[in-house]
């Protein structure tokens, strides 16, 4: 539960959720985070007035960790709150379902170990209650109190502010909730177990559809809904599990992992802001599609290496008419969709392309599949581009604020993606390097990542997970693991594969 106080109010273990100013343009680059010492009161009296704070995340065990257990789902009803459903514990070894998930990719076939931890977590996932796999919106999403988006984002800021007096909905863009729906729902290992046929079956679809616009056949976006569908599911549950998925799975070509890690991130920012499920899906199509029209340019200017001359840019720039003639081909093809399409490579400067439109005009779902591809093109190394981190990517979008991008907009999209998003490589204080597992959503700085490399860059045989959030002590030291950096792909030459799910 959320409730705005005044700085001079706040103590020592409350959780701050909303600022009453940008979250960038104070010291607090991640939205949320616990009150730990003074100097963070400090620094809160000093730039703000007001804030919000979450009364649930404010609680003892969140100041004071407990060993780390996994939380059991939640069956939630309109009328009462039911006891918890009992679940297995993770594995110690996270590892090993690496292992097991990639062995069943490759032999699907193949029988697990006997009393082996995958298969309680199968046998749990057909034992979830039904509100939890089923296909209908949780009973939150349906309030009637919905405006336009835009309307949504300003009163938020509105609200913060104290300010009074009610702003015009121009944008009716689809509907989001004053309080995001969707709380995690279950364990990142059983979403894991849930997520990775999900994914398997994305990775036939995205292929299928994009070898039939190369052989010039309208997609089957039936298909592609169906598992665009499957896909927002398991993002509603739990986003970490797609998100690892999709970072570290690599396919035989570049426009196959952009377009699921587009759709991937387009749901993921459309669960933060807690749009309705059908717009998730609608996002998560979007995404996907973005990029169809590049399959009608040649070979040579896509893997061109140098700067494209104005004729060869004039060229790339078609590909969006022609990823809009190509949807426009399917009689059924959602309107929307095919605008969301058209505007994403649109500027909030109006440098943008095809038309030029620029502010509010672009719309806001437009804009975010623009902040999307942006993010996605940039973290996945190209032929004419190393890739960077998401560290970097980021820092680029804040430079973009209120330029390509629209301030508000950019300033939602950092903070669901945090600074560290699973799948991201990182290197700690210890030397050691590590990728991040999951994001914790108390102290962002502190996720549960899995150590890849030793000290001296050498790999490890066996990677073990560290939970951050504890304070594990460096090995032969008095300090905690902190990290000092994110990296990009493939830093040190690590090859996913030798480690995961690639």
């Amino acid at each position: 539960m959320k409730e705005f106080v005044a700085t001079s109010e706040l103590e020592l273990g409350m959780f701050v959720a909303e600022l009453d100013r940008p979250w960038l343009e104070t010291p607090f680059l991640i939205q949320g985070f616990m009150i730990e010492n003074d100097q963070q009161l400090a620094q809160l009296r000093a730039v703000c007035r007001i804030v919000a704070i979450d009364r649930d995340l404010s609680e003892a065990r969140h100041q004071h960790p407990l060993p780390r257990q996994v939380d059991a789902p939640v069956r939630r009803s309109p009328s009462a709150e039911l006891p918890p459903m009992p679940l297995p514990q993770a594995p110690t070894d996270f590892f090993e379902l690496l292992r097991f998930l990639k062995q069943q990719e490759s032999d699907p076939g193949q029988p697990a170990v006997d009393g082996g931890p995958v298969l309680a977590w199968q046998a749990a996932q057909t034992a979830l209650p039904p509100d939890l796999l089923a296909d209908e919106p949780p009973a939150s999403c349906n309030k009637p109190e919905q405006t336009g988006v835009w309307a949504w984002l300003r009163a938020r800021a509105r609200d913060a502010l104290g300010q009074n007096g009610v702003e015009e909905a121009f944008v009716d863009e689809g509907e989001v909730q004053e309080e995001a729906p969707y709380p995690i729902r279950v364990p990142l290992e059983q979403e894991l177990v849930a997520a990775a046929p999900v994914h398997r079956e994305a990775v036939i679809a995205v292929k299928e559809i994009l070898r039939d616009v190369e052989r010039q056949v309208p997609p089957d976006l039936g298909r592609a809904r169906e598992v665009v569908g499957d896909m927002m599911r398991s993002v509603v549950r739990h986003p970490d599990a797609l998100l690892w998925l999709t970072r570290l799975k690599r396919t035989d070509r570049y426009t196959y992992d952009h377009a699921l890690d587009c759709s991937t991130y387009m749901m993921v920012f459309a669960r933060h802001l807690g749009l309705p499920e059908e717009r998730i899906v609608l996002l998560g199509m979007a995404g996907l599609m973005l990029d169809i029209g590049k399959l009608r340019l040649s070979q040579r200017l896509l893997a061109k290496t140098g700067a494209l001359t104005p004729l060869e840019y004039e060229l790339f720039k078609t590909h969006v008419e022609s990823a809009v003639l190509i949807l426009r081909a399917d009689a059924n093809a959602d309107p929307e969709l095919i605008q969301i399409v058209a505007r994403h490579h649109e500027r909030f400067d109006g440098s943008g392309y095809p038309e030029g439109i620029q502010g509010e005009q672009i719309g806001v779902f437009g804009e975010m599949a623009g902040i999307v591809d942006s993010f996605c093109a940039m973290t996945r190394h190209r032929s004419w581009r190393p890739a960077v981190s998401a560290q970097r990517a980021l820092e680029t979008l804040i430079s973009q604020r209120n330029k390509h991008f629209s301030e508000v907009l950019v300033d939602q999209y950092v903070q669901c993606i945090g600074i560290y998003p699973a799948g991201t490589l990182v290197e700690l204080n210890s030397g050691e390097v590590a990728v991040v597992v999951a994001q914790n959503r108390v102290r962002r700085l502190q996720p549960r990542v899995m150590i890849l490399l030793a000290p001296d860059h050498s790999a490890n045989a066996n990677p073990h997970t560290i939970d951050l959030l504890f304070d594990p002590l460096v090995p032969g030291g008095n300090e905690p693991y902190r990290i000092v950096r994110s990296l990009p792909e493939h830093a040190f030459g690590i090859d996913p594969a030798q480690f995961y799910l690639a």
